[in-house]
C-alpha cells in the first residue's frame, strides 16, 4: 500500500467510504424478509457467482492486467430480482469471499468489494424506484429501464476500476477509459443480454435457467480463448524475434532494449495505452524479417550492394509476417518505416518527416542508440552512453525526429542501469 501513489489510495478510501454509506442507508430504508423462494434462489445465484469468480478471463492492460467474469450476468439478476439492501448484503459476501479464496491484498480487496457491492446495489435501487411492476417485463417502459440500469452497472463498476488503473499506468482518464471500453465491448455486448434473460427467467420460469447454464460456460470459454488466442500469438511472434537476436551472437537481447526505450519514450509522451502496446510490439519484432535472410549475409562484415538490398528487405519481409496476422497489422506498417529517416534518405519507402509514423520514430531512434552503445561485428569499438546521446543530438533533424531526441535522451538516461542489465545479464549493476 506503501507504494501506491497518493491519489489511489485516495481513490480507494473514497469508494470505500462510499460504499459503507450506501449500505448503512439502505439497511435503514428496506427491510431483510425473504420468502423460502427467494433464500433458494439467493444460493444459488451466490454459488453461480462464486464459481464464475474463480475462473475469471483475464485482461492485459499495459503491463497491468484486469479480470472480467461471466459472473456479470448473474450479479446484474441479482440486482434486478432483490432490494437493494440484500442485493448489497449478497454481493458483498459473495465478492469478499472469492477476494479471500483468491488471495489478494486487503487493499485490492477492499477496492474490488467495495466497486461492485456499491455499483450493484445503486443499480439495484435504481430498479427498485423506476421499474413499474403493474406493466408487463417486456412493455417498452420496463425494457428502457432494464437496458438503463445495464448501462449504469457498467458505467459505475468500470469508472472506478479504469480510473484506478489509469492513476496507476499515469494516462489521462478519458482517453484511457474510451479505449479500454472498446476493447471490451464484445465482452459487454454478450454479457448484460444474458443477465437480462436471467432475470426474466428466474423471475417468470425459473427452472429455464437451467438451459442458459451451457451458454455461459460457452461465453466464459469464448472470451478465454479470445485473450489466449493474442497471448500465444504474441509469444510465438516473441520467439521468432528471440531466434533472429541469437542468429548473431552481438544482438542477443536487442529486441528487448529497444522495447524499454520504446516503452519510455511512449510513456513520456502520454501516447495512449492501446497505441503504446502496439509500438511496444513492434519495436520487439522489428527485426523479424531477418529470419528470411541468410546467415552468411547477415554475419558478413562488408556486404557488397546486392547484400545490402538484401539486409534492407528485412523491413518489407517484418511487414508482410506480422502483417500475415489481423491482430497486429497496424504493427506490421510501423516495422515496415523504421528504417527511414527525417530528411528522407531512409528505406524502403524514402518517407520524410511527419510522413513516418511515430511508432516508427520513436522506434528508429531506440533501434539506432543501442546499435551503437553495444558490440556489434562490423565494428571495432562501441560508443558510450554519452557518446550514442550525443550522436542521437547530432542526427537530430536529419536521421531522426527532432521534437523526439530531446525525449529520448533523457529517458535513456533514466533506464540506464536497466539497460546495462539487459547488456550484460551477469552483472549487479
Amino acid at each position: 500500500m506503501q507504494q501506491l501513489p497518493n491519489r489511489v489510495k485516495v481513490l480507494i478510501f473514497l469508494l470505500i467510504a462510499l460504499f459503507i454509506s450506501f449500505f448503512l442507508y439502505t439497511s435503514f430504508k428496506f427491510k431483510v424478509i425473504l420468502s423460502k423462494q427467494e433464500i433458494v434462489l439467493s444460493i444459488i445465484l451466490s454459488l453461480s457467482i462464486l464459481v464464475s469468480d474463480r475462473f475469471p478471463v483475464i485482461v492485459p492492460i499495459g503491463s497491468e492486467v484486469s479480470e472480467l467474469s461471466v459472473s456479470t450476468s448473474t450479479t446484474f439478476a441479482l440486482a434486478f430480482l432483490f432490494n437493494p439492501f440484500i442485493t448489497t448484503v449478497i454481493v458483498f459476501i459473495n465478492s469478499i469471499l472469492t477476494e479471500i479464496i483468491s488471495k489478494r491484498t486487503w487493499y485490492k480487496m477492499l477496492f474490488n468489494t467495495a466497486n461492485i457491492s456499491f455499483s450493484t446495489g445503486v443499480v439495484s435501487l435504481f430498479f427498485w424506484r423506476y421499474y413499474n411492476k403493474f406493466l408487463p417485463f417486456t412493455s417498452p417502459y420496463n425494457i428502457g429501464i432494464v437496458i438503463s440500469g445495464a448501462l449504469l452497472h457498467f458505467t459505475l463498476e468500470s469508472i472506478f476500476l479504469y480510473l484506478l488503473l489509469s492513476f496507476i499506468v499515469n494516462r489521462p482518464l478519458l482517453s484511457f477509459y474510451l479505449e479500454n471500453v472498446r476493447f471490451i465491448s464484445l465482452e459487454v455486448l454478450t454479457l448484460y443480454p444474458l443477465g437480462v434473460i436471467i432475470t426474466y427467467f428466474f423471475k417468470y420460469n425459473p427452472i429455464m435457467n437451467a438451459f442458459l447454464l451451457p451458454s455461459l460456460i460457452a461465453v466464459y470459454y469464448a472470451l478465454e480463448r479470445r485473450y489466449i488466442l493474442i497471448q500465444e500469438t504474441k509469444n510465438a511472434l516473441f520467439a521468432i524475434a528471440e531466434v533472429v537476436d541469437k542468429k548473431i551472437p552481438d544482438t542477443i537481447d536487442h529486441a528487448k532494449r529497444v522495447a524499454t526505450i520504446t516503452e519510455a519514450i511512449c510513456n513520456e509522451l502520454k501516447l495512449p495505452l492501446s497505441q503504446t502496446n502496439e509500438i511496444i510490439l513492434a519495436a520487439m519484432l522489428h527485426d523479424i524479417g531477418k529470419i528470411v535472410i541468410p546467415d552468411s549475409i547477415l554475419k558478413k562484415p562488408d556486404p557488397n550492394e546486392e547484400e545490402m538490398k538484401a539486409l534492407h528487405s528485412h523491413a518489407i519481409e517484418g511487414e508482410k509476417v506480422v502483417g500475415r496476422l489481423p491482430l497486429f497489422r497496424k504493427g506490421a506498417i510501423l516495422i515496415r518505416h523504421h528504417h527511414e529517416r527525417w530528411d528522407g534518405t531512409g528505406y524502403p519507402d524514402h518517407l520524410k518527416g511527419e510522413e513516418i509514423p511515430l511508432g516508427s520514430r520513436i522506434i528508429a531512434i531506440a533501434d539506432s542508440f543501442d546499435a551503437m552503445t553495444t558490440q556489434r561485428y562490423y565494428r571495432d569499438r562501441v560508443k558510450t552512453f554519452e557518446e550514442g546521446l550525443q550522436e542521437l543530438t547530432n542526427c537530430s533533424g536529419t536521421q531522426f525526429d527532432p521534437n523526439l531526441v530531446d525525449i529520448a535522451t533523457k529517458v535513456i538516461r533514466e533506464f540506464k542501469e536497466k539497460l546495462i542489465q539487459l547488456t550484460h545479464p551477469s552483472t549487479s549493476q
